[in-house]
């Protein structure tokens, strides 16, 4: 059934229909022309206003200052190393005997000579057992005298057909006896003499006592420390260096830093070994000086040379490249008083202090910015207000 309406609905003629879009295609160009015109009148009228604006004066050049650099072919380096101020000899002293401390002559900070008698131990013992062996010496020295004497008389008897070669046997027996007996008491003698040298404390050099450990009354064990004696010369400096450097440094005087204050220092010698952890070489330096440095920590510097072709610039100029490298900005040379700047990319191979010794692209005579990188990019116009 709607099919039949369909087909009853009658076609309007083709001139109606061409005209029907005639007026709509006329329509659509209208609104489009009116909108372009629109648009155009608004754009000339913002174009005008903007021309009957001042323009904004030109940006200034910037000024900066600038430095010369020439490549170099070798660079004076200096290397620092940490080391330890130690005496040359010190030793912890303490009694071969025990007993009693008696005499304690020295106090810290003393200075002391070689074989001075430091330190006593109480001897009463001692001297008891001495007396007592000298005694018993004695005892046996009569007796031996006695049989020396029978036996000249056993002997002369014997001669004279009165005694026997048996009597005269016994009596020098006896004597040989005596005599054995006498030197063992001899012996023992020695020995109650050299604990008795014992008992006193000797300074081994001229030298500072460091601690001192106890105080007189003090019972003592064999071996307990009593003193500590540092030796009275020129202190050491110890310390370890790159093994590459060790004949930079071979009878050569040196520079030692401590707390601030630099020492002269004469090379004295290497350790034959290397250090297992840090693989450098031992060596030891004489410092010049009557300081109490002694345990100090201190640095030495040597100066090495560094054998490369570059420019020594500030540390200041140097800012960040690609892939690891640093840039620096360059000064060329344009028409008039003017410059460009262009960035350098460099290699640093050298830090000293405030200098930094690079290799690039740099090249020849160059006129590098020190300062104010950062207010430059490559292709800026600027001026020089002078070269270092």
């Amino acid at each position: 059934m709607p099919n039949d309406r369909v087909k009853d609905t009658p076609k309007l003629p083709l001139w109606k229909r061409t005209l029907r879009r005639v007026v709509t295609l006329t329509g659509t160009a209208s609104v489009v022309a009116i909108a372009a015109g629109a648009v155009w009148i608004g754009s000339a009228t913002l174009a005008t206003r903007a021309a009957a604006v001042d323009a904004p004066p030109p940006a200034p050049i910037a000024t900066v200052a600038a430095m010369r650099v020439s490549p170099s072919n070798a660079l004076t380096v200096t290397r620092a190393f940490h080391g330890q101020v130690e005496a040359a000899q010190t030793v912890s002293l303490g009694f071969e005997q025990n007993g009693r401390l008696n005499v304690l002559d020295v106090n810290e900070g003393d200075r002391v000579q070689a074989g001075q008698v430091l330190a006593r131990l109480d001897t009463r013992i001692l001297m008891a057992e001495r007396a007592r062996l000298v005694a018993a010496r004695d005892a046996l020295e009569a007796q031996a005298e006695l049989s020396r004497r029978t036996t000249d008389r056993q002997r002369e008897l014997r001669n004279r057909g009165f005694a026997s070669d048996q009597a005269v046997d016994n009596t020098a027996l006896n004597l040989a006896a005596l005599q054995a007996q006498i030197a063992e008491v001899d012996a023992a003698i020695t020995q109650v003499e050299v604990q008795l040298s014992q008992t006193e404390l000797l300074a081994p050099f001229d030298g500072v006592v460091g601690a001192r450990h106890v105080d007189p009354g003090a019972i003592l064990s064999v071996g307990a420390p009593v003193l500590d004696i540092r030796e009275d010369t020129a202190p050491l400096f110890r310390v370890g260096i790159d093994p590459k450097l060790a004949a930079t440094v071979r009878e050569k005087t040196a520079t030692i830093t401590l707390d601030g204050a630099d020492y002269d220092a004469t090379f004295v010698g290497f350790r034959a070994d290397l250090d297992a952890q840090t693989r450098t070489r031992t060596a030891l330096f004489e410092i010049d000086t009557t300081d109490p440095v002694y345990l100090s920590s201190g640095t030495l510097t040597l100066q090495g040379q560094l054998d490369q072709t570059g420019y020594a610039v500030p540390l200041r100029a140097l800012r960040n490249g690609v892939r690891g490298l640093w840039t620096v900005i360059v000064l060329s040379p344009e028409e008039g008083a003017t410059y460009t700047a262009q960035a350098a990319a460099v290699e640093v191979l050298q830090i000293e202090g405030d200098t930094a010794f690079v290799r690039g692209t740099l090249q020849g005579d160059a006129m590098v910015v020190p300062d104010g990188t950062h207010r430059l990019v490559p292709g800026d116009q600027v001026r020089v207000t002078g070269a270092e």
